[in-house]
């Protein structure tokens, strides 16, 4: 599950020929639309920014708030859930002017993952946490410059991504489980790049690495302890690829490029497959249990791709990008519309319709 925290992947800071299984839920083909509008509402730049969407439709994310303990602006995670009320505001390591903390992932526990700054007698870092009902989990950075959480599984593992900028800057993806946080290596150790965007109730890891010098980096799974290159798709020399999402039957989609062609891909049973340019505007591909994808403005279910705009958001809302969809084909995104000559972004909330429900448009 995974981040509005732009985007085609590093992680700091998706006819298709595919086996795909028929949804598992009953539906109209229609969505309820929850726009999430402000966190607090007397402070109009407090947006909620959707980040994941756990099974209970609990969503993590961010918003830039005013806290008691803080007298200038803050970003912090959030959580929002559709009983009132509807915003949690996460906390913070360090508590200082103008330091922060983020939301990027949230499991079936309500036990959600990102990142806090922590000051330290070196100024302040960014740590990867985890955010739990008993307070901030600190995982640590190791010998780090920084990190941050990008995933976690039912089972409590967290998966995410430290940053070196000495002797030079290298990426290397982390586990962390059972209160040990433990570097994944790289490929090359001495070309030191490898991300982790998503890991399964499994404990499969998949993300991208660099195998090879003056290699663009290729997507990748860690599995029995090394990263293994998921291939490439054409003939060309130039391929670039990322894994941004799998599911727990082990099918792990993700974007390429082979210049001058590009696109999306599904990869199981050891094998890449093409799923085409990808019909969306932008935006990483994500995969739920029973095989639908979402990529930018567009869901992939019963072999059909179908453009969301399709769809009466409500109030002139156009849905522009995906960042997740659960096992009950709850999607999150962003939406926008013109109000006053200027480009609204909300984030937004699109729960699948069952046949005695009737689709509803609602900002809580």
């Amino acid at each position: 599950m995974a981040s509005h925290h732009r985007r085609r992947l590093l992680f700091l800071a998706a006819s298709l020929a595919v086996p795909l299984s028929a949804p598992a839920i009953t539906t109209t083909g229609q969505y309820a639309v929850t726009i999430l509008g402000r966190v607090q509402h007397n402070y109009q730049g407090s947006a909620f920014n959707a980040a994941c969407i756990n099974d209970n439709g609990i969503i993590a994310g961010s918003a830039t708030v005013r806290v008691p303990d803080n007298p200038s602006l803050a970003l912090r995670g959030v959580l929002w859930q559709s009983s009132t009320p509807h915003y949690t505001i996460l906390g913070t390591i360090s508590e200082l002017n103008g330091y922060d903390s983020l939301a990027t992932c949230i499991n079936n526990s309500g036990i959600a993952a990102g990142r806090s700054s922590e000051n330290t007698s070196h100024g302040f870092v960014y740590v990867p946490v985890m955010f739990t009902p008993n307070g901030i989990v600190d995982l640590g950075v190791k010998n780090a410059a920084s990190g941050i959480a990008t995933a976690i599984n039912n089972n409590g593992q967290v998966v995410g991504n430290l940053y070196f900028d000495i002797p030079e800057t290298a990426y290397q993806a982390f586990l962390y489980q059972n209160g040990v946080m433990t570097p994944l290596g790289y490929p090359v150790p001495t070309i030191g790049y490898s991300v982790a965007a998503a890991i399964n109730d499994s404990g499969l890891i998949v993300g991208a690495a660099q195998f090879g010098f003056n290699e663009s980096p290729h997507a990748a799974c860690y599995t029995n302890g090394a990263w293994v290159d998921l291939g490439s798709l054409g003939s060309g020399s130039n391929f670039t690829g990322a894994a941004t999402s799998v599911n727990d039957s082990g099918a792990i989609v993700g974007f390429w490029t082979n210049f001058p062609d590009g696109g999306l891909f599904i990869y199981q049973n050891g094998q890449m497959t093409s799923l085409g340019p990808g019909p969306g505007r932008e935006g990483n591909p994500f995969i739920n249990n029973v095989g639908q994808i979402v990529q930018g403005n567009y869901i992939y279910q019963n072999g059909v791709w179908k453009d969301l705009n399709d769809l009466d958001l409500g109030d002139g809302w156009t849905f522009s990008e995906a960042f997740g969809i659960n096992n009950e084909g709850a999607i999150i995104g962003v939406v926008f519309r013109i109000v006053n000559r200027t480009i609204l972004f909300r984030s937004a909330l699109l729960t699948p319709v069952k046949s005695s429900q009737q689709p509803a448009t609602r900002m809580p």
